[in-house]
């Protein structure tokens, strides 16, 4: 009868065999410990509503830097929070989502900005949110050296201030700078009944966040700070 194999070519094939089979193994045991990891992993954001509030828009820029606009930016930085956020499960509302202003939501007898930010709180108290996020850019004339992500609060509650140094917390060590959250008298932040904060993302003011402010890359980084502040909020309360 003829040989089909020599003793080398099955020592070869056998080898080639247990190689594909260790392989194959490797890869279902590594897909079976990243599902595990998956489910027993707390995901603290999954079912919870948020509110993001991108400031200004339409009319109104807010603060600028030659022919950077601040509602610009604070749009942009809010889309990317927003897929952020309902990758982690989270339900996202917006109050814009779009290049607009929103007076015309208010049929009160106001000037047009109040009415802006009547209607922007109308949508914070009249939705069943878990918190609301307000989403601007900082300026100061006069110290154009201050720079970094600001977290504002009011004292209505103590749940604000707990988010806000949870949030103000995870921006510090994001951006490596060391501050506090600041109490604020802001008209949206004292009418709005539920909890959240108002996060300025940096100052325009100052040359480096200026810059920085401009590139998706560091919006996506604050947006990642910004979102372990609220799952150590949640997993917390």
């Amino acid at each position: 009868m003829k040989k089909i194999f020599s003793s080398g070519s099955f020592k070869k094939f056998n080898y080639i065999y247990c190689t594909i089979f260790v392989v194959l193994l490797s890869t279902i045991l590594l897909f079976i410990c990243n599902t595990l990891i998956a489910f027993s992993t707390p995901n603290e954001l999954k079912g919870k509503t948020i509110l993001i509030d991108p400031g200004h828009g339409g009319i109104d820029g807010g603060t600028s830097s030659g022919n950077l606009l601040e509602k610009n930016i604070n749009l942009e930085a809010s889309m990317i929070l927003k897929s952020k956020l309902i990758s982690h499960g989270a339900k996202v509302i917006m109050t814009r989502d779009k290049d607009i202003s929103l007076e015309n939501l208010c049929n009160d007898n106001d000037y047009r900005h109040r009415r802006d930010l009547k209607s922007r709180v109308n949508m914070i108290n009249n939705n069943k949110i878990d918190v609301y996020l307000s989403i601007h850019i900082n300026a100061v004339a006069n110290a154009p050296y201050v720079n970094g992500p600001m977290v504002f609060y009011s004292n209505a509650n103590e749940s604000n201030k707990t988010l806000a140094l949870y949030i103000q917390k995870s921006l510090n060590a994001a951006t490596g700078i060391n501050r506090n959250p600041n109490i604020a008298d802001y008209f949206l932040l004292t009418n709005a009944k539920k909890t959240g904060v108002l996060v300025e993302l940096g100052f325009i003011t100052n040359n480096s966040d200026k810059n920085l402010l401009q590139s998706r890359e560091y919006l996506s980084k604050l947006s990642d700070g910004i979102i372990d502040g609220l799952e150590k909020y949640f997993k917390n309360e």
